[in-house]
Parts: structure tokens; sequence; C-alpha cells
């Protein structure tokens, strides 16, 4: 092949196929000064029947070439963009057809870049790509990066004064976070692209959420009749059959490829190539350590600091934050569905700040706002593993679901029993300029292990979300720490039925409630509990309704502000191993008002709020009273009880 690339060649021998074939591996060392595009070739002059070569890694690190063959270009295949269509001759590919992780693979003709591979065909027969022009990718790398985010500091680097501090439901949360200076706070005019849009933080879903992102990408994915962006596989390490199962589900509408295949420990190794280069592997780490997930690439173009890839998007979305790093591909998998490579992280560099229609854009210098993760199993003798830690991406979509995928993982894999077991998750969450929140998360069964399913509906990841997802500041999470305890029994009790011990009440008199409980392989027990009952309820019946603490939601306002939501998420239910009477009060309302409750109001004392100044009036609702009682272990059930409180006597 005649065509030659514009930098310094150097033969590097890689075997493929068993060594079959030799080729040479050409890639761009040295990065182009900034506003270099003399080396480009327009897409005027890009004509069917035109000869050149791709760049890509099949092996190792070194990019290496293959033969590309012009077919025809469609015209605005995208908004504004046109599309490039190529053969693909070579051995591998002609077996392996299109491939997952190659997209970006820069395209040469007459020894100028046009574009790079990134469209093919799910089933395709035969080796056929399409080319992003380079003129687009270009485009999207001179592009601004909206101020959607400031940079946050490193691991570990918070500094604020209340950093570590434990919070309590009594706590005055008198923080200082209107700055930036103190990590706690930074101020954007918009919420960023893969944020959860809902009603209320206390609202946040993890299912509901891949659920909105995934209308929003409206991905081509499994069409095979349409020319779809090459996919990018996300290759997990580390992973339970559940968690994959969990990545499979949250990332079906996205484009993205869920594969279980291997991962790395997090460590750079000391051999990877130093620099990114034109044609070399390039690794999206949204999770790395004892658990990883990567997302894998091919660089376009390397200008200056910046880069461009992949040549489709990520996610899409915009302005991102994700850590990049240099890959290495082990191999490329073929498949009749669709070809993918296999590979890892193997120097961590960089940040993804761009994710758009014809490229992600990544500054080889910045630092990704990431967070750790450290997870402590405990009661499990002869485990081989108890202590597992990895660093997640401070995402808003990818924290919480790698937290849960990762804490389930790690406890799945370590109580992997399918007997009786119950366990406690402690965990201590560390929000930058806020402190620390407590979140207690719990479990018991018999027959199934538990699961990274059974930790997406977790309070951890609840409140990751919530905090993350919250429509007033960009909060930083500087680390989260998860102690679990776990017990081969089930320490559990089943409410069998209630009873009152007084059939008629005196005004003011309090009730007597006889609970009886069934514990698993126990005798049952019976636990007799007062709750009182306001005087007003003379000559009235009282219902009573009794659940455990950890399904009770305590009373609160709608939050105003980061503030109120830590508040809040510090203690949003009653203790997990109580029971709770919540008594319903006629003829009354409650209100929740800036901040404050009020479960008993008289009636007209709502009217006090409204004034014809403002239109911002309390949120109201039902008038009650709860009590709780602590049970020492964790209940099941609810039960009603219902008595007759006497006529006062005049």
């Amino acid at each position: 092949m005649s065509d030659s690339h514009p930098s310094a060649q150097r033969p590097i021998y890689l075997g493929l196929l068993g060594g079959a074939l030799l080729s040479t591996a050409i890639g761009l060392a040295i990065a182009r000064p900034a506003g270099a595009d003399s080396d480009t070739l327009p897409l005027s002059e890009v004509k069917p029947g035109m000869k050149g070569y791709g760049l890509t890694v099949m092996s190792g690190t070194k990019p290496e070439k293959f033969d590309i063959e012009v077919i025809s270009t469609l015209t605005n295949f995208r908004p504004n963009q046109d599309l490039i269509l190529i053969k693909t001759p070579n051995p591998r590919l002609d077996i392996a057809h299109t491939v997952a992780g190659m997209s970006g693979s820069p395209i040469y003709l007459n020894g100028k870049m046009i574009g790079a591979y990134a469209y093919g065909w799910t089933f395709g027969a035969e080796p056929i790509a399409g080319v992003t022009p380079i003129s687009n990718m270009i485009s999207e790398l001179k592009k601004p990066i909206p101020p959607l985010f400031l940079p946050r500091s490193g691991i570990g680097g918070g500094t604020s004064s209340s950093a570590g501090k434990k919070l309590s439901a009594t706590d005055s949360f008198n923080f200082n976070a209107s700055s930036s200076g103190d990590g706690g706070r930074f101020d954007e005019p918009s919420r960023p692209g893969r944020a959860f849009t809902g009603a209320d933080p206390f609202s946040y879903d993890l299912g509901a959420h891949a659920k909105q992102l995934a209308a929003r990408v409206a991905s081509d994915r499994g069409s095979t009749t349409t020319l779809a962006p090459a996919e990018t596989p996300i290759l997990f390490g580390g992973m339970t059959p559940s968690a994959m199962r969990m990545a499979e589900t949250s990332f079906a509408g996205m484009g993205l490829d869920a594969l279980a295949a291997g991962g790395s420990s997090g460590k750079d190794d000391p051999e990877a190539p130093k620099n990114y280069e034109d044609g070399g592997a390039i690794g999206v780490q949204l999770l790395r350590g004892d658990v990883s997930a990567m997302g894998l690439g091919t660089v376009t173009r390397v200008t200056g600091d910046k880069l461009v890839a992949f040549g489709h998007p990520m996610m899409g979305g915009g302005a991102s934050d994700l850590p990049t790093a240099i890959a290495k591909v082990h191999w490329i998998l073929a498949s009749t569905n669709r070809s993918f490579k296999i590979g890892e992280a193997v120097r961590t560099m960089g940040t993804l700040v761009n994710d758009r229609q014809a490229a992600i854009v990544v500054d080889s210098k910045r630092e990704a706002s990431t967070f750790p993760i450290h997870i402590d199993i405990q009661g499990v003798d002869g485990a081989a593993k108890t202590k597992w830690d990895c660093i997640a991406s401070h995402d808003p979509f990818m924290a919480p679901m790698f937290t849960a995928m990762a804490i389930g993982s790690a406890l799945e894999t370590t109580t992997a029993e399918r007997g009786d077991m119950t366990w406690r998750a402690t965990t201590q969450l560390k929000v930058a300029g806020y402190g620390t929140i407590e979140l207690i998360d719990f479990g018991s069964g018999n027959g199934d292990p538990i699961s990274a399913d059974s930790f997406g509906r977790s309070r951890i990841v609840r409140t990751l979300g919530a905090l993350l997802n919250n429509p007033w500041e960009n909060v930083r999470i500087d680390s989260v720490s998860t102690v679990v305890k776990v017990s081969f029994k089930r320490e559990v009790s089943m409410i069998r039925g209630t009873s009152a011990v007084e059939q008629e009440l005196d005004p003011g008199q309090p009730l007597h409630v006889r609970v009886d409980l069934v514990p698993y392989f126990g005798k049952p027990e019976s636990k007799v509990i007062e709750i009182p009952i306001p005087k007003d309820y003379a000559g009235q019946e009282v219902d009573i309704e009794l659940a455990p603490g950890y399904d009770v939601d305590r009373p609160r306002a709608s939050a105003e502000s980061v503030t109120d939501l830590v508040a809040q998420l510090t203690n949003p239910t009653y203790p997990e191993e109580s029971l709770v009477a919540t008594l319903r009060i006629q003829d009354e309302a409650g209100a929740a008002f800036k901040g404050r409750v009020a479960t008993r109001m008289p009636p007209g004392a709502l009217d006090t709020f409204k004034t014809s100044a403002s239109s911002i009036t309390p949120d109201t609702f039902g008038s009650y009273q709860q009590t709780s009682f602590p049970m020492q272990r964790f209940v099941v059930g609810r039960d009603r009880v219902r008595v007759k409180v006497r006529a006062n006597v005049k």
C-alpha cells in the first residue's frame, strides 16, 4: 500500500491471528500543535474507489494499519453531518466485521486524515463501516466547554472544617456552603445532562434514572437495518452475575454493551505508554479497583493537551466529568451480532469533558472528579477477602449505580450462602462542606444470597442519587465507607396479630396494645406497648396503624436547599428495629413550612400563614401522632387496632 502517514514511521512487529500476519504499526506519538489541521483531507476530495488505511490497536497498546476503500458518502446522515462508507478488507475484520471498541480509529487517504471509524450494522455480513468526517470532530474539539462544573479537588481533598463531622437529627447545620472555596458548592447555570429529573430529590430512583437517560439517548441499538454507532463496550471486572444483570438493564437503552471481560487493579502499568496517540486505545474509567467498569474506544486525533475519540457520542449530554485512561487491547472477539474489543486500562490520564454528536472530547491534563468506596464485611469466618476498595466517577447516574454494584458484588461474593442470613450495612457518607451522613441498610432472608440489585433500592443509593441530582448545588462526595455485619440466622419477627388490652378508654387514658410476634426458628412472643391518646378524642373511635420503623417516613418539609436535604437524609425514617404506631387525628391538620413541621394544628391556624403579599403557603397534610417503640430486631408486617374513647362526663 503506497499511503504514508504524516508522522515519523517506526515498524513494530506484532503477532495477529497466532502470528500468521505481520503488520506495520504506525502511530502519532507526539501531539500536533493546537489549530494544525493541514494534515486533514476535505470531504469534497473523498471519492468512491479511493484506497487508504486506518489505525487501531488489535493487540497490546500500539496501533496497527488496516486497509480501507471508500464506497460512497451519505449526505446529512446526522444533522449537519455526512458519513463516509468504507470497506475494511483485513484478515481479522473479514471475520469480525464491525467492531465495538474500534470507534474512533482514524482513517487516512493520501496520507491525510478523513475521519473516524464510527458506525456499522448489527449482524452485518461484511466488513463495512461508517466514518465520521474529521471536520465535524474538530468542530467538537473547538467548542468551548459549558461551565456546568468547576474542578473539584481530588480524592481526600475536602478542606471544609466540617469534614468528618457526624450529623444528628438535632444538628443546627450551620455550614457555610455558599462559596466554592470550601468544597461544598459549585455555582452552575444548569444541571448536567445525565441528571435525574424528579419533582423532589427524595423521589430519586435508580431504575427510573436509567429509563430517563435511555429516553434521552434514543439509541438505534438492536436495529438490524439502521446504520448505528459501533457502540462502546463497557468492560466489567470483579462483578457478580447479579451485578452484570443490573448493568445490562441499566445500559440497555443507551447504546452501551455491558460485558463481563475482566478488569484492572486501578494501578498504572509502568510499561504503559505515557501519552495518547492517534489510533491508540482509550478507556473511560467509570469505576476502578477491586471492581471495575471501563468504556473502550479509540483515539482519533491528538491536538495539544486535547483529543477527540469515538466518532460518535458515548452517552451524549454534552459537558461531562468522567476519568479516562490509556488502554491496552487483549483481543478482538468476533460475533455474529456485534464484535468487540476486550481490553483494560493501563494508565489513568485525563478527563472526558464533552460528549457530543460527532465525538467525545478529552482533556489529558485535567483530573476528573472521583471518590473512593471502601467496603468491610464482618462476621464471615474463613472468607478469602473481606475488604474491598474502588474509585468511582463522580457522575449523577454512575455514582449511585456503581456504589450499588460494588457493595452488592462484594457482599454476594463474601457471603454466597443460600440459607438463613441477616446483614446490617452501616455507611458513612462524607459530603464536602456538609459533614458525614450515617445510613443503615439491612436485609434478612433465606434461599438467595444478597445481590447488587438489592442495593439498587438501598438508602445509600437513594441518598447519593438525591445529593448528586439536587437542583440547588453541585455537591461533592468525598467518600463512601460501608461496614456490613453478617449473621447466619434470620433476626426477624413477623407480626402475627395485635389486640387492644382495653376495649374502651377514658379521655386522656393511654391505650395498651399487645403485639403477637412470630420469630423465625423461635418461640412466639408477645410485647405490650403503651400508646398515648389525646384527651380531645372523647366520644370517638381511635384507629391506630402499627408498622415497622424502617417503613415509616418521618414528617418533613419540602427541602429548599442542600442544607435542608442533608438534614432530612440524615434521619429519614424511624429506627430500623422498631415498631411505630400512627394515630390519625380528626378535625386537625398538619403543616410544613420553611424547614419546620407541625403535625397538629387546630382549625383556622393555617389561615395565619396566608397573606395578600405572597402566594407561598405551607404544605398541608392530615394531622397525626406517631410513637416509636424499640424492638431489638427487625419486624415485618402491618396491623391495625381500633378502640372507643368514652365521652366526657358532665
